[in-house]
């Protein structure tokens, strides 16, 4: 299960470092959104895992954290994250959760945010201040 997690990151921050854009709905190495991103890097890992592919870019009756409680089960506390988990989060302006990325090990310490965003593509930077008041939940994909 170690080295799922370890294939999982290094399969996302493949996708960083080749400077995937992001567009909606993007399930291919040249464009991914968000939900594709955690996809294809579990399933690179070996975890096969349903894809939703019809969905809008707006959440609608919380259904992202619907989705994620029906293939995840329920969210971790903090003190059991791990490189890996999938991070849920909420949009500033809205209370729905809209986004998903992996949770990374920074460099320096806490935790990174590895995820493909609409206004920046893959990219992956620490978990500070302003993405730990949008994170909502933490799931483990491999505790299932």
């Amino acid at each position: 299960m170690q080295q799922q997690r370890i294939d999982t990151l290094a399969f996302a921050r493949g996708l960083v470092a080749a400077g995937v854009r992001w567009r909606h709905r993007g399930r291919t190495t040249w464009a991914v959104d968000c939900v594709g991103l955690i996809v294809l890097s579990l399933r690179a890992a070996g975890l096969e895992i349903e894809d939703e592919k019809h969905y809008g870019r707006e959440p609608w009756k919380d259904g992202v954290r619907r989705k994620m409680r029906a293939r995840f089960g329920e969210p971790i506390a903090e003190e059991f994250w791990q490189p890996g988990d999938i991070a849920v989060f909420k949009s500033p302006q809205r209370s729905d959760p809209s986004h998903v990325g992996f949770l990374g090990d920074y460099p320096h310490g806490d935790f990174s945010l590895i995820h493909a965003h609409a206004d920046q593509d893959c990219r992956e930077h620490v978990l500070d201040a302003r993405w730990r008041r949008l994170l909502v939940e933490v799931y483990s994909p491999w505790a299932t």
